[in-house]
Formats: C-alpha cells, sequence, structure tokens
C-alpha cells in the first residue's frame, strides 16, 4: 500500500469518512433492537476518543456556558453530548433502511397551522439538535408546499455521494422536500430569497459556522459571547419573510418532539453594526441550548466567556 492510499484509507476512516457510515448501514440490518445500547456506547466511545478536536470544541462550550462547572464535568457533559448523538444517528439509520422507526410528537400547534396556512414564503430557523433529517422531509408533507432545507456539504467526497443518495430517495418518497447545498461560489442567497418570494419554506440551521459562512459575534448576556452565521438573518429581512424558530429533541426510545414558536420580531435590516438581530436569534437559541445542552450537536466552538465580567 502506497504512503497516498493510506492517506486515503486513514481519511475515510476518519471522523468525517465515509466508511464508518457504511459499517454503520449495513450493521442495521443485522443487530436487533436490543443490542443497540452496547454497540451505541462502543460506537461512542471510539468517536470520542478519535474526535480530540471536537471533544475539546464541546468541552469548550460547556465550560463557556456553565462558568460553575469543573473541567470533569465538563469532560462528562461532553460525552453525553457524543453519546446523545450517536443515538439519534442511529435512529436516523433505522429510518433509512427501513429497520425502524420513530414517533413523534409537535409542541406549538397553534404556530404550526400558521405557517402552513400563510401564502407568502417562510424561513424555519433551527439548530443542529434531534433528527433534522427525518424531520424535514415528513413535515414538508404536512405544510403542503416545498420545503427547501439548507445544508452544508460532507467534508470528505465518499460521504457527500452518500448523502446525496439519501437525499433523491427522500425527495423521491417526499415530493415538497427539496435540498440545496451551501457551497461556494453557488450563489445560494440569491436563489434562497428567489424561492422565498414564490411563496415556499426554507428551512435553515442558524448555529453553525463552517466553511465560507461569515459569522457573527455578539454578547447574549455579561461576558458571554456567542458566535452565529449572519446569513440566515439577512435573508430574512431581505426578503421580509417571517422567521420561525423551530427546535427538535429526542423526548424517549425512538421518540422525538418538535416545538415550533412564534416568528422572530426582527428589526429593519441598517448599514453598519448590524447584530441586533442575531442578538434576538442568539437570545432564543441560548434558551433552548442550556435546558438540551446534552442534545446540542454542534461540534465547533461557539461560546466565549470573558472572566473580567
Amino acid at each position: 500500500m502506497t504512503e497516498s492510499d493510506k492517506t486515503r484509507l486513514s481519511r475515510r476512516l476518519g471522523v468525517f469518512g465515509d466508511l464508518p457510515t457504511r459499517a454503520a448501514r449495513g450493521a442495521m440490518h443485522l443487530v436487533p433492537w436490543f443490542l443497540e445500547p452496547p454497540l451505541v456506547a462502543g460506537w461512542t466511545a471510539i468517536f470520542f476518543v478519535i474526535a480530540s478536536k471536537q471533544r475539546r470544541a464541546v468541552t469548550t462550550n460547556l465550560r463557556a456556558l456553565f462558568p460553575e462547572w469543573s473541567r470533569a464535568r465538563a469532560i462528562w457533559g461532553a460525552w453525553r453530548v457524543f453519546w446523545n448523538f450517536s443515538v439519534t444517528f442511529v435512529d436516523g439509520l433505522r429510518c433509512e433502511t427501513e429497520t425502524g422507526g420513530v414517533d413523534w410528537s409537535v409542541e406549538g400547534q397553534k404556530w404550526f397551522e400558521d405557517l402552513a396556512k400563510k401564502q407568502q414564503g417562510c424561513m424555519l430557523l433551527t439548530a443542529h439538535m434531534g433528527n433534522y433529517d427525518i424531520a424535514a422531509p415528513m413535515f414538508s408533507t404536512r405544510f403542503g408546499k416545498p420545503l427547501f432545507a439548507v445544508r452544508s456539504p460532507e467534508r470528505e467526497p465518499e460521504l457527500q455521494k452518500i448523502r446525496e443518495k439519501e437525499m433523491l430517495e427522500k425527495q423521491r418518497h417526499h415530493p415538497f422536500f427539496r435540498t440545496l447545498y451551501n457551497e461556494e461560489g453557488s450563489m445560494l442567497g440569491i436563489e434562497l430569497a428567489r424561492i422565498l418570494n414564490e411563496g415556499n419554506l426554507v428551512a435553515v440551521q442558524g448555529d453553525r459556522v463552517v466553511f465560507e459562512v461569515s459569522p457573527m459575534e455578539v454578547e447574549v448576556e455579561p461576558g458571554l459571547q456567542m458566535t452565529l452565521p449572519k446569513g440566515p438573518l439577512v435573508l430574512a429581512r431581505i426578503t421580509h419573510a417571517p422567521c420561525y424558530p423551530l427546535f427538535i429533541t429526542r423526548i424517549g426510545w425512538r421518540r422525538y418532539q418538535v416545538k415550533i414558536s412564534r416568528p422572530l420580531e426582527l428589526p429593519p435590516r441598517r448599514r453598519g453594526d448590524d447584530s441586533e438581530a442575531t442578538k434576538i436569534w442568539a437570545t432564543t437559541l441560548l434558551e433552548v441550548v442550556r435546558e438540551h445542552w446534552s442534545q446540542w450537536f454542534v461540534f465547533e466552538e461557539v461560546f466565549r466567556r470573558d472572566s473580567s465580567k
């Protein structure tokens, strides 16, 4: 095996590689449900050790979010985040491979129905929680109009091919569901503005700054800074689209809850410092993350605490 072959194999076996996903998908047809807990715990332990950069980022976020926590408690908290991520990942694979399913409940039915009745385009602003990939296609049917879900491309091309195949299959089963990738040079903002102006729905995860996404840092409480993407809120105000916060949490064994709230009251866009809208979203997100921190699957540093305040 040449050096380039070893590098490629290492990359495909890594955190962002396709081989762990391929192996897990194959295992779904062989592993009975009662063996899932120990196997998920073992997989999580391996992932927790290998993904050192991601582990440190989660620990840093938790210590900034809960300054009274010791380092040991934050590391234990990071383990819980990784474990919950593994569980939701397996639930997703069960649905993908048709070897299991999940149950759903909705909190905020009033706003769900309000969104479905809107004739104008609307945004669903969500976070990396619960099981977004399962929820978006399924609920698109209930809205009765096209729902465009924005995704970041996978870091490795082999895994991206798997994701694209999965999304095409979802679109085949759910005619109102569409996927758009936030790729460099794609002019996605212009395309999303057109989609919203045509009266469609756009779902965007607004809690993670990756790749070419423009960041904005805001102070959500004295001494606590939060870095978020500014693009989704700029899009909402340019198009005047109502922006509904929507969060997904796991509430039991293969049971999830979708919580949707009233649209954010965003100020008009202005020149210069334009952090007010981001702070409104950041405050909304912070409240949910504080309550469900073990289900917030962001593996980059988002929080920064100024100890002098």
